[in-house]
């Protein structure tokens, strides 16, 4: 299943090819891991002012408490630049599907540890306005609906829109390498 189809969002506008094949592998590689896979999507803003520190704390501490309840996260996080000139993150996040069902106790962790981490002024988007959230998707599945919809999903972290004026490099990422 090496195939994108193209996310609603980026339809039609150009797409930055090394953040979405990173996607893909990360993709790719956590369905070798994991019999069911469970992916979602959100948007990190930080308090005016924030450096790239902060972030990366955000970050840290949110996937190890990921990690501490079992869920083997994997993530990509892609910096972009509103027109407004606000920093924001869109985040991926990869999550073992045997051991959750649903993005709300992990959006609560992400709201709780952004506010520990930066205070008041930070949010967490849920990026559920109008579409599924939370996708869940079994390895062996043979209609490929849920995995294509994951991906496409994930591919809007991809979009070039609001990343032109972003200094040093705009994403990072869990590794995660796919089983030859």
């Amino acid at each position: 299943m090496k195939h994108y189809t193209p996310s609603y969002h980026t339809l039609n506008m150009p797409m930055n090819k090394k953040i979405l094949k990173t996607t893909d592998n990360l993709v790719d590689g956590y369905s070798d891991r994991h019999s069911k896979l469970f992916g979602m999507r959100g948007d990190v803003h930080l308090p005016e002012g924030s450096d790239q520190s902060l972030i990366m704390k955000f970050n840290h501490r949110f996937i190890e408490s990921q990690k501490n309840k079992g869920y083997d996260p994997a993530y990509i996080m892609v910096r972009e630049i509103s027109d407004e000139g606000k920093i924001h993150y869109h985040m991926v996040l990869l999550l073992n599907g045997q051991k959750i069902k649903s993005t709300y106790n992990v959006f609560k962790d992400a709201e709780r540890i952004l506010f520990n981490v930066a205070g008041p002024g930070g949010s967490i988007n849920h990026c559920d306005n109008g579409h599924r959230n939370g996708i869940m998707v079994k390895r062996d599945d043979p209609d490929p609906k849920n995995m294509n919809e994951l991906k496409r999903q994930f591919s809007y972290v991809a979009k070039t829109e609001q990343k032109a004026n972003v200094k040093g490099k705009t994403y990072f990422s869990s590794r995660i390498k796919k089983k030859k």
